[in-house]
């Protein structure tokens, strides 16, 4: 009997292959998470403050008197040799005024005529002005040789705030706001004289005028300084 030949070891193929796949998986997750280390997500102290809620406060609050509603729209056009890029903004805009209380109203109370005379200060719009993203309407297009129409679309969106506040603030929105603005302050003392004073008298004819009118009848030897505080 011939002496047997020993046999030659060999790693067996199950183990050897399952280490080869470890090794390529090990390999892909660190190419991929060098690439994708720019785009981790921020810390959660970062992505916070992106919706942080402050509360605001207006030192002696404001007594909202009116407000209307009126159909904006902006234009922009640019121009040159290579022709005219034109955008156009629609919307629906919500104006809305205020009037800043104080703690004391000075009224001046002509018992013998029943006339209580108020001088309150000039209703001033509420920024930023709100409108409705429903009713928006948007057009651009730009000249032969030109390729800006969507920035200047954006750069126009951008003006909205801007052109409504000169809007609310305008001669002509304020003289418009201003009457239903008196009635509010008129119906306001109103109420306050009915609960402040205990007589048996009829009530006296509330006149509302603003600070900043002209031609205010004030009373006998009495000036604005006089109503305002």
């Amino acid at each position: 009997m011939s002496p047997q030949t020993p046999k030659k070891f060999s790693l067996p193929v199950v183990p050897v292959s399952f280490i080869v796949l470890l090794i390529v998986g090990a390999v892909l997750y660190a190419w991929l998470w060098r690439t994708d280390s720019g785009h981790r997500a921020p810390p959660a102290s970062a992505a916070a403050s992106i919706g942080r809620l402050e509360p605001l406060r207006t030192p002696g609050g404001k007594l909202h008197t009116n407000g209307l509603r009126k159909t904006e729209e902006l234009n922009k056009e640019t121009g040159s040799w290579r022709g005219t890029t034109s955008s156009r903004i629609r919307l629906e805009a919500t104006y809305r005024y205020d009037i800043e209380l104080r703690p004391n109203w000075n009224i001046h109370l002509d018992d013998a005529r029943k006339v209580a005379v108020v001088i309150a200060p000039a209703p001033q719009p509420q920024l930023p002005v709100a409108f409705d993203s429903a009713t928006v309407q948007e057009w651009t297009a730009s000249g032969w040789g030109r390729f800006d129409k969507w920035d200047q679309l954006q750069a126009l969106r951008q003006e909205i705030s801007p052109f409504l506040a000169a809007r609310a603030g305008s001669r002509a929105y304020l003289e418009l706001a201003r009457g239903d603005a008196r009635r509010t302050v008129e119906e306001f003392i109103e109420d306050w004289l009915l609960k402040s004073r205990q007589s048996s008298d009829p009530r006296h004819v509330v006149k509302v005028y603003f600070a900043d009118e002209s031609g205010i009848p004030f009373p006998e030897r009495r000036t604005l300084k006089d109503f305002l505080p």
